[in-house]
């Protein structure tokens, strides 16, 4: 099949301007990508389609992880911040270094490499839209995913679960002979229609949000855990700071390798 046969999804062509990449991931010729991940994240975690297809929202921050255009800090807020995926980051909802960690140092895969953090992220949320002609409508929706970090990775390994297979034990690990349902684990377009309308109005709350509440991410569990750093987990501890940051002191933090905190403890394991 020629390539201008192939579908390209929305993840895809949003990628084409907002990192400069084709669908197969090659740089475009001379494209400069228009995004940041400062301005990704509000757009992801505040803006339609984005806020009704937390899935959509997921596929296009792995990418842009991919990319280095997001850093784990953007990751960890767009969760925290989305309206529907914020509703699973407590500790409740999470598996850390549990069955994935066994299953990763007893593979052939964890015979030649070094497993430094998993999670596992699942749980059950409320969504609601507003369909351009059918109104408003509420559902109930499976959200979950997978990341493993090892010694030597630049990035964590991140994929959406919703109960389609595992792409980490199937592509990594070898441990699971069946391929994930991309279809179930679809994170490249949209899952509901959504009225969306422009978003300036949206992004300037959020712009104004986000001056009133700029703070580093690598202070945060989640981000340390997506960084391959141990935490101690408390009942709060997913719960983002309230103490605010200057832009250009969180800039500085994260150039300097500041992750707040000293002699941090073990990470939790989940029995």
């Amino acid at each position: 099949m020629s390539k201008t046969n192939v579908k390209t999804t929305q993840a895809d062509q949003l990628m084409k301007r907002w990192a400069g990449r084709n669908p197969d991931g090659s740089r475009i010729p001379g494209a400069k990508p228009e995004m940041s991940g400062y301005k990704a994240r509000m757009i992801l975690a505040q803006s339609e389609p984005y806020k009704s297809n937390p899935e959509l929202a997921f596929g296009c921050a792995r990418l842009l992880i991919t990319y280095n255009i997001m850093k784990v800090d953007d990751f960890n807020w767009m969760l925290h911040n989305h309206p529907v995926w914020s509703q699973i980051m407590a500790p409740e909802h999470l598996e850390i270094n549990g069955k994935l960690m066994d299953e990763a140092n007893e593979s052939a895969w964890g015979q030649s490499h070094n497993a430094t953090m998993t999670l596992e992220v699942q749980g059950t949320v409320e969504l609601t839209y507003e369909h351009p002609t059918k109104g408003v409508k509420t559902e109930e929706v499976t959200l979950g995913f997978e990341c493993i970090r090892y010694e030597g990775d630049t990035r964590p390994f991140i994929a959406l679960n919703l109960g389609g297979g595992s792409a980490i034990r199937y592509h990594l690990l070898k441990t699971e002979p069946q391929r994930p349902d991309y279809k179930v684990n679809n994170d490249s377009d949209s899952q509901r229609y959504v009225k969306t309308g422009k978003h300036a109005k949206a992004q300037a709350a959020a712009e104004l949000s986000a001056e009133q509440d700029l703070e580093t991410r690598a202070e945060s569990a989640m981000a340390k855990l997506l960084k391959g750093e141990t935490i101690t987990l408390g009942f709060g501890s997913f719960d983002e700071p309230t103490t605010a940051r200057p832009d250009e002191d969180t800039k500085k933090a994260s150039n300097s390798g500041w992750k707040g905190g000293t002699n941090v403890p073990s990470a939790y394991r989940k029995k």
